[in-house]
């Protein structure tokens, strides 16, 4: 089989030690959509687009709709309805995508502790956003917290208000130290885009005196894609949601991975990888009043617990 790992994949793979295991994974990874993920995708109410901007800086986003919003004509297409999308409509992912059409796609399903990753090309004609896809695959359900989310019925676009900066502030710093999910977006050399999920228990995501926010890497699929990216491209954007106030928090910036990090208290973090990654925020979005869901918490991923157990 063709190995489609780029070259930043690849050197974290040989790094880690994971070459293999990332090779088994390869028969997962379709040049289209996978025809079992059909069903799932179009029960989504949420999607997570990745997206570059015209200056090069990468953001990611939240779309809400009502259920049915994503039809799905063809393992290579993707058809947003407009129409019943019930998030905020100024959100800069629309306005990227008329200059820089590509798109990273991630759509998660906390409630099943599920998520399903493509890419590909998008454009607007009328009340559909249709994209073009171009890779796709399953991505693993590790820490994701578990958490109903539902679209009230005829839920309308709300109007929104909107803070911004270049140095994160106090409400913003809480958010984020506070957080036991967040999403992010990175970027292959060749321009294209993946958006992920990142999970643990709160307080896993550090800030450090300079400002640079430190992010354990957990055991995954061996992959990569995420860290691989970063290893070949620094830029990278990450997305924090809170779904009971209806507010999210953009960030684009630079990250920078750290291996190695094996002090007793690093791999206690890490849940013994010894794997972090920083990210430096240039700009953030804050956006009060971006959706309206109904939201229901259950539990914290078993994974968040054992990694430290298993050092104890």
């Amino acid at each position: 089989m063709r190995n489609i790992f780029h070259d930043g994949q690849l050197a974290v793979q040989k790094i880690t030690g994971e070459e293999e295991i990332a090779k088994s994974r390869l028969p997962m990874i379709q040049a289209s959509l996978h025809p079992r993920s059909i069903p799932f995708i179009a029960h989504q109410v949420l999607a997570f687009p990745g997206s570059e901007d015209a200056n090069g800086d990468i953001w990611l986003s939240l779309l809400v709709g009502e259920r049915g919003f994503i039809n799905i004509p063809s393992l290579q297409e993707l058809r947003f309805d407009l129409s019943k999308i019930t998030s905020n409509r100024e959100d800069i992912f629309f306005k990227n995508i008329e200059t820089k059409p590509t798109v990273g796609l991630l759509f998660h399903e906390a409630a099943r502790r599920a998520r399903y990753r493509a890419w590909g090309v998008a454009r607007q004609e009328e009340d559909q956003l249709i994209f073009d896809i171009r890779m796709g695959y399953p991505s693993c359900p590790k820490h994701i917290q578990r958490e109903v989310i539902e679209v009230p019925e005829n839920s309308k676009v709300i109007s929104s208000e909107y803070q911004n900066g270049t140095t994160l502030g106090k409400l913003e710093k809480e958010w984020i130290m506070g957080a036991h999910t967040f999403f992010i977006a990175t970027q292959t050399k060749k321009g294209d885009i993946e958006s992920s999920h990142r999970g643990g228990d709160p307080g896993f995501i550090e800030i450090q005196a300079n400002g640079l926010l430190r992010v354990p890497d957990y055991l995954g699929n061996s992959m990569f894609s995420t860290l691989g990216n970063i290893y070949e491209n620094p830029k990278a954007a990450l997305l924090f949601v809170d779904y009971k106030k209806g507010e999210t928090l953009q960030l684009s910036g630079m990250a920078k991975l750290q291996f190695d990090q094996n002090s007793e208290d690093d791999l206690y973090k890490s849940g013994k990888t010894g794997r972090f990654w920083t990210f430096e925020t240039k700009r953030w979005i804050r956006t009060i009043g971006h959706h309206k869901v109904n939201t229901e918490f259950i539990d914290f991923s078993r994974f968040n617990v054992l990694s430290k157990k298993e050092i104890l």
